[in-house]
């Protein structure tokens, strides 16, 4: 992924917006004749895409005769920023990207695209950014300015199978809300069921989470976010340290079970009745609701740092503006950005895929309270975005080389949790991979 960014950076320039030019107003889009016609990429598949669709449908044929979106589905979110870095080479990129959430690195440093921030001065009749959740806000938000509009957002969850939990003896009153008190329950669900206590996916995702969960920026300095870019990380310092280790000692003692990459043989063991624990994204209720024969629920992310300071940090993918559309369809590309953060179009999207709403507007929905009552886990899974404090460790990593860090640290990780490797050793090697990688990346980008 490093060497495909390294000829993005040749189209970048160093303006904010990518071409020096103000954000358009909505004269832009009033004075156009005929239809304007923009394009999207996205790497929503399946249920997701489908949902997605329909919104774009929508979309169309409420501004027919105006505007036409031509929506294009690009693969899997690392296939789509490929495909969207050959065509800055090429110059042939969609007017508004849809992108996954660690690419927000990357999209800010080749700044060809005008922030969401700047769009939404300039077109005070549309979106408001406030109506905007504090923690997607957050994430998007680089150098002080908003650079995306955040569409779908995910959050990660403590999955609890109750029916094993009661045959091992813990009460519902049990408190889960703290790592320690997960660690404590899984050793007691092992111990007294036969069952493994713990499981989660192979990924460097919830390394991520234990340490922003500890209070702990995951990159050095201020996670990449204050100005000055990241240089390294931090999971092999204090309190992210202390609480990697504590879930590295359940897979070395066997009270966890591996978990896979991808998360198959995590959500597999859970849903056979086989473990107590799952440390999984609020994405996999979908897959929950069928076929699992006993009572489960959903919990926050437990933490392990102080609760003012400390929470998860949200997945998902946010809406780029090109800065090099004309200024006709980036004003057509935000009326699009506007509806689809919309307080309906984030309800429709959030029953069809189980994504959280970006829009606090949704909340207040008839539609949304009925639905919040009827499925008590996605009441959790909002529970905890709404609640997150807004601090630099919930805020996650912002550096081009994400993705390069995540394949190091998942090589590492599992060798500490299977115990070919000190869990000192493993964790030291990833923070030097993750330095390594992202001087590369600076190089490249010129940094």
């Amino acid at each position: 992924m490093v060497t495909i960014m390294a000829g993005a950076t040749a189209c970048s320039s160093t303006s904010s917006s990518g071409t020096g030019a103000t954000a358009p107003g909505p004269s832009a889009l009033k004075d156009a004749k005929g239809v304007t016609d923009i394009t999207i990429w996205h790497g929503l598949g399946a249920a997701n895409g489908v949902a997605f669709n329909k919104l774009i449908d929508e979309f169309n044929a409420a501004n027919k005769g105006k505007i036409h979106v031509k929506a294009t589905y690009q693969g899997a979110y690392a296939d789509l920023l490929a495909k969207y870095t050959a065509g800055l080479r090429s110059n042939s990129t969609p007017t508004v990207l849809l992108a996954g959430d660690i690419a927000t690195g990357f999209m800010t440093d080749v700044k060809k695209n005008i922030p969401a921030q700047d769009m939404a001065k300039a077109n005070p009749g549309d979106l408001k950014l406030d109506e905007l959740s504090p923690a997607s806000r957050n994430y998007y938000t680089v150098n002080g300015k908003l650079q995306a509009v955040p569409m779908n957002m995910s959050t990660p969850m403590l999955w609890v199978n109750r029916d094993l939990l009661k045959k091992a003896g813990i009460s519902k009153k049990t408190d889960l809300s703290t790592l320690d008190g997960v660690v404590a329950a899984a050793r007691t669900v092992a111990k007294k069921t036969g069952q493994k206590g713990f499981t989660m996916p192979d990924d460097d995702w919830y390394i991520e989470q234990l340490t922003s969960t500890a209070g702990q920026d995951f990159c050095t300095p201020d996670n990449g976010r204050e100005g000055t870019a990241a240089t390294g990380i931090t999971i092999n310092t204090g309190a992210a340290k202390s609480a990697i280790s504590k879930v590295a000692k359940l897979y070395r003692t066997g009270v966890a079970v591996d978990g896979a990459p991808d998360g198959s043989a995590a959500i597999s063991a859970f849903q056979a009745g086989k473990v107590g624990f799952l440390l999984q994204s609020s994405g996999v209720l979908g897959v929950l609701k069928t076929g699992t024969p006993f009572d489960y629920q959903a919990l926050p992310f437990p933490t392990s740092g102080p609760k003012s300071s400390s929470g998860a940090v949200i997945g998902g993918s946010a809406l780029w503006l090109s800065s090099t559309a004309t200024r006709t369809q980036q004003v057509a590309g935000w009326k699009l950005e506007t509806f689809l953060a919309s307080a309906a179009a984030q309800e429709e999207f959030s029953h069809a895929t189980g994504y959280v709403p970006i829009n606090t507007r949704t909340d207040v929905s008839a539609g949304q309270k009925a639905y919040l009552k009827a499925n008590p886990d996605f009441q959790s899974f909002a529970g905890q975005v709404e609640n997150t404090p807004t601090t630099s460790a919930t805020a996650g990593c912002v550096t081009g080389a994400m993705t390069a860090i995540r394949t190091s640290n998942i090589n590492q990780l599992q060798a500490a949790f299977s115990g070919s490797k000190s869990v000192g050793a493993a964790l030291d090697r990833a923070a030097a991979d993750a330095k390594s990688a992202i001087k590369k990346y600076q190089e490249q980008v010129g940094q």
